[in-house]
């Protein structure tokens, strides 16, 4: 009844059971319990998705599931925000236009959905993939020699496993809330109801058919609007704490929230039909939540790991809520795929054990899975900040996009407008590090140098040719380097493999948005030390070629390799020829 389990994962929702699924997709002989103190369906809101979550869910085995439920199709989002009068759309199906690695599975549209329905599916997938579903609320961790070890539940059962993961979302476990770093220029409160007979204006949220998320900016704040149902939407007032009433009739929460809707002629014009009714029996007309934006102070620590909302949330204005959780999740099974191979975490010592490669312990791999998911909440975060300048240009919102893709590594050659979709479709984030964006934008990158190099496998026959650099070309770094041991996810493999973070600072530069990070195979560490602009390219694969003990026959593929290599680089900005 007791004996210890792999993994016991703390939360049933959207993180959770993707976790789940994709963990016992990848490592069937897991043993996987996810603890889950409400039966399902039940009430949440976060009700609108992007497109790139349709990859997650076609990995984790619920792409049809959803798509077969009937929740209202969703093809972009309009926003009416900023300087400009006019509205202006973000449409998925540009990114597809955008991209040449189109997958098994489309991104033209994702869904607004209810989630009590969209919870129970990915969790019935996850049940369905082989994860235990127990009834329990977990009310304490149970520690030995320092690692946590397992689980006390409600019922005075104790779960003990190699693996507690925290899936609560933003309740947080054992105290972790208190943990919390909230983010001090996002002090907001969000209001929100649930319409019938909501109106359709192909200007504004497109038509039942084809239908759009609804945001815009109003005296209040801002609002968003979408169909959950055929017969439901969710509209939400999101406003500073400061502006937030503070009591008394006449500012009460129904009324600031009513007042805010009629101040937007747009959102007001769409609910001219509608009617605001609870979302089921007893439940209030408009519901409240205030501080939501932060960042768990400590992703994990041996034996814990947290992930989905538990690790982060960001404020909702771009609708990527479930896809932060799922990606990160995501990428976590991965992690502990790996780990759980390797045999890590067998006792309260085994968390130094390596991976069969000998580069890989548990450190390594959970310290990388906390910057993918920090870096990734951070960028979004900086998104949002922009946000709130409501007198701004869409254009300076769009560069701000192609800045942040540039730090985190990814392509160049996108324009600002791309790079803006490529945030709000969730493109970026899943691109940044689960693969390397070959070939997106019409851009190569690193000739697939994971796979090739590092995987075994061989770089893909249509991968275009790497950008144009002399052999004679001396490059340099612009700035200071930083290297440190770190692991990404081999896409359809469940596990991650070791990778080199390098990190480069612009001179001049302030704050973290402004680092290039790149991530490197691990034997490429001494290429780096080299870019001082006192060698050529070929020269630079000579020093490679003896460094590796590559033989003879490899030097003219060396030569091909560091050029591309140095190539992506000179396109990020990372060095100078």
């Amino acid at each position: 009844m007791n004996e210890p389990v792999d993994v016991v994962i703390v939360g049933g929702g959207p993180a959770g059971s993707t976790l789940a699924a994709i963990l016992k997709r990848y490592r069937p002989e897991a043993t996987v319990r996810i603890l889950e103190r409400e039966r399902f369906p039940r009430f949440h809101v976060g009700e609108t998705l992007v497109a790139e979550i349709n990859v997650v869910l076609a990995e984790m085995g619920a792409y049809e599931a959803v798509n077969r439920a009937g929740f209202v199709r969703k093809y972009g989002a309009t926003f009416r925000w900023g300087a400009a009068p006019e509205p202006w759309h973000l449409l998925f199906a540009t990114m597809e236009e955008s991209r040449s690695d189109a997958g098994q599975v489309q991104t033209a549209y994702t869904w607004h959905v209810d989630r009590g329905r969209y919870d129970t599916i990915l969790l019935e997938t996850a049940v369905n993939a082989g994860a235990e579903l127990v009834l329990d609320a977990a009310t304490g961790l149970v520690e030995e020699e320092g690692r946590v070890v397992g689980v006390v539940g409600a019922s005075g059962r104790v779960h003990r496993a190699r693996f507690v993961v925290d899936a609560t979302g933003q309740s947080g476990l054992d105290g972790s809330a208190t943990e919390r770093v909230m983010d001090p220029h996002l002090r907001n409160v969000a209001y929100w109801g649930y319409y019938r007979g909501l109106r359709f204006d192909e200007a504004l949220n497109g038509t039942p058919e084809k239908s759009r998320a609804f945001i815009v900016a109003h005296p209040a704040g801002w609002s968003w609007c979408f169909p959950i149902r055929e017969d439901l939407a969710s509209v939400g007032v999101i406003t500073r704490v400061g502006a937030a009433p503070t009591g008394g009739p006449a500012r009460s929460p129904e009324r600031h929230f009513a007042d805010a809707v009629a101040g937007c002629p747009e959102l007001a014009g769409l609910l001219a039909d509608a009617e605001l009714v609870p979302y089921d029996a007893g439940a209030p007309l408009v519901h409240v939540i205030r501080d939501f934006s932060y960042v768990a102070g400590r992703v994990w620590r041996p034996g814990l790991v947290r992930t989905g909302d538990a690790a982060g949330f960001v404020d909702p204005i771009l609708s990527v809520g479930c896809f932060l959780a799922q990606s990160s999740a995501r990428h976590l099974a991965y992690s502990l795929g790996t780990l759980l191979a390797a045999g890590v975490g067998v006792t309260a010592a085994d968390d130094r054990r390596r991976t069969a490669d000998g580069l890989l312990d548990e450190a390594t791999v959970l310290d990388a899975y906390a910057d993918h998911t920090l870096d990734t909440l951070l960028a979004f975060r900086e998104l949002t900040w922009f946000f709130y300048k409501f007198n701004a240009r869409k254009d300076e919102w769009w560069a701000l996009a192609r800045d942040l893709i540039d730090s985190a590594g990814l392509p160049a050659q996108a324009n600002d407008r791309q790079a803006f979709l490529a945030f709000a479709s969730g493109f970026a984030a899943r691109r940044a590090v689960h693969r390397e964006p070959n070939g997106v934008f019409g851009e190569p990158f690193f000739a697939d140098a994971f796979r090739h190099l590092v995987a075994g496998g061989a770089a893909p026959a249509s991968s275009p040719p790497p950008p144009r650099l002399s052999r004679t070309d001396r490059p340099a770094l612009i700035g200071p380097l930083t290297q440190r041991a770190s692991a990404v996810p081999l896409d359809g493999t469940g596990r991650v493999i070791p990778a080199l973070r390098l990190e480069v600072r612009p001179p001049g530069s302030e704050g973290a948005a402004l680092i290039r990070r790149l991530y490197v195979p691990p034997t490429m560490a001494p290429l780096f030390d080299w870019l001082d602009g006192s060698a050529d390219v070929v020269a630079l694969a000579s020093r490679l070629e003896r460094a590796l003990h590559a033989p003879e026959a490899d030097r003219p593929q060396l030569v091909r390799y560091v050029r591309s290599v140095v190539a992506g680089m000179l396109e990020r900005g990372l060095v100078r020829v």
